[in-house]
């Protein structure tokens, strides 16, 4: 019966199948695509330029690849030119001849090897706003793990501005963070067969191993400082804070929340350093940003609409290369506020013993002190 059931079935969906008819087109040819990535400020040159490769969605490479020996030229309104000098590759900086002012326009142009030119639409620096307050509030969470429920606790960071003369309220805020961490690469171990260790401090840490006093076995032995025992960690935001999801009244924004700070017993090993960037960009720049907020957003879940293609304001000149990216140009306005371990309503463990040096453990570390520190 059962066999007979399967029969029927498989005779349907052949005969539905030959109904359909077959519908032959032409995909075009996949092409790596141009990507810029660039701004201008009212704050000190230097100002940077990076220009990639990427892929589209569906080749089997997401990597970008750096295009080097471009010729990068920023322009201003006035007159004036500068040509951008390649750092490294594919990042082309300018060399302080123009300082971005409120109230101008700039744009850039670049010639590429093959002899490809772009440009970018002008920009407009428009008059910022200030940062009046910045303000934090500790909420207690939890998140569950593969071996249970684990505190995730953080520090919810507010501002308060206001908008300035702009005549249009288009403001992005941008978060940074930094915290220092100590790790203790003196101490590292390495096992060799029959699994016995023994000492084998990182050559950064300023110690090597020597003879113990009576000649019997090793010590380690101070020779100079360490250089990757301490690093400040940078936490940037994960997607664009814009004016546009936020209640004003006349020109002051109330408790805008701009990023949420982790609390662990790495962030809070010695203090925490919040940054927060108030800018004025353009409709066409504002409109960017949001489009790619809205893309991060939705990409979480199957159910939101499409948001948009993300474009940018950089076209071909003599051809017709797709290009994604913008140059944009901001006013730009800060204020940082710290946050100490004694202000985190809970106890914390000391900071875990790791033994590789701090820029090796940890992401987007440096040993390098930041300023103010």
């Amino acid at each position: 019966m059962r066999r007979g059931r399967y029969l029927v079935w498989l005779i349907i969906f052949n005969a539905i199948g030959a109904c359909v008819e077959r519908v032959e087109f032409d995909v075009p040819e996949m092409q790596s695509l141009l990507v810029v990535e660039g701004s201008i400020t009212n704050e000190l040159p230097p100002y940077t330029v990076k220009i990639s490769r990427g892929f589209p969605v569906g080749t089997n490479s997401g990597i970008r690849s750096m295009v080097s020996n471009a010729q990068v030229t920023l322009f201003d309104d006035i007159g004036n030119q500068e040509i951008l000098t390649e750092r490294e590759p594919g990042i082309y900086i300018t060399n302080y001849s123009i300082q971005g002012q409120v109230n101008h326009s700039y744009f850039i142009r670049i010639k590429t090897p093959d002899g490809q030119e772009y440009e970018s639409q002008p920009e407009r620096i428009n008059p910022v706003g200030d940062i009046s307050n910045i303000e934090y509030e500790f909420e207690a969470r939890t998140k569950l793990v593969t071996y249970g429920e684990v505190d995730d606790h953080i520090f919810n960071i507010y501002v308060d501005a206001n908008s300035g003369d702009a005549p249009e309220k288009y403001i992005r805020w941008r978060y940074t963070g930094t915290y220092e961490v100590i790790t203790s690469p003196e101490l590292h171990m390495t096992w060799i067969p029959p699994y016995r260790p023994y000492e084998d401090p990182w050559p950064c840490s300023g110690y090597i191993v020597g003879p113990a006093p009576g000649g019997s076995g090793t010590i380690i032995i101070k020779v100079g400082p360490c250089e990757c025992c301490n690093c400040w960690v940078t936490i940037r935001e994960s997607q664009p804070q814009l004016s546009d999801t936020q209640f004003i009244e006349g020109n002051n924004f109330k408790k805008v929340k701009v990023a949420e700070v982790p609390v662990t017993n790495a962030t809070f090993y010695s203090k925490f350093k919040v940054e927060v960037e108030q800018m004025s960009l353009t409709r066409n720049a504002f409109d960017f940003f949001k489009l790619v907020r809205d893309q991060k957003e939705n990409a979480s879940s199957i159910f939101q609409p499409p948001s948009g293609e993300i474009r940018g304001n950089i076209q071909s000149l003599n051809g017709r290369e797709r290009v994604v990216g913008l140059f944009w140009a901001a006013a730009v306005t800060k204020r940082t506020i710290y946050i100490y371990p004694e202000d985190v309503p809970l106890n914390l463990p000391p900071i875990d013993l790791i033994t590789k040096p701090c820029y090796d453990f940890f992401k987007n570390a440096t040993n390098q002190k930041p300023e103010g520190w």
